[in-house]
């Protein structure tokens, strides 16, 4: 699987399923835009935002914050905006992915399998060889044979979402 897609792009994500992302879970989407290789993500601010950023300590207070809302409310793309590339994935067609490997882009569908190594060429191969080696796996084995040691997930509902992105010159 590619890890450098968003090389060179900002990314905008946008949709119902990124509304619905709590703050912490936009900014980890974003965070994860940067190993796909984007410069920079962003969520356009909205009653999420203001709700968490209300009352931290680097917040602006009083006439400053009511100021910093109303500015921080102008900072969606316009309508009609162009983007270099638009991308919409409709999640609930997708199988959750889980990584078998050492890197990024060693992740399969859950109802894949470890991959082979034919087919490679010579460093993915070896690459591949050290990544089963260290993770105790052998090519081929169904994803859903292999017990979980250990598990981390967003348990926000996915339906669909859409990213934006705009390339850099």
């Amino acid at each position: 699987m590619e890890t450098d897609g968003a090389a060179g792009y900002v990314i905008e994500y946008a949709g119902e399923v990124v509304r619905g992302l709590s703050m912490e879970g936009r900014m980890t989407l974003c965070n994860m835009s940067i190993e796909a290789g984007a410069r920079a993500a962003m969520v356009a601010p909205d009653e999420t935002t203001i709700a968490y950023m209300k009352g931290r300590r680097f917040a602006p207070q009083g006439e400053a914050w009511d100021r910093a809302v109303t500015y921080w409310r102008t900072l969606s793309s316009d309508a009609g905006a162009h983007f270099d590339k638009t991308l919409a994935i409709d999640a609930a067609d997708l199988a959750p992915y889980v990584t078998w490997g050492t890197n990024p882009g060693m992740v399969v569908q859950v109802t894949g399998c470890v991959p082979e190594l034919n087919g490679a060429n010579e460093a993915d191969r070896r690459a591949t060889e050290r990544a089963l080696q260290y993770m105790g796996l052998q090519p081929g084995v169904k994803i859903q044979e292999i017990g979980i040691d250990e598990c981390s997930s967003d348990r926000a509902p996915i339906r669909a979402w859409r990213i934006c992105a705009r390339r850099l010159e």
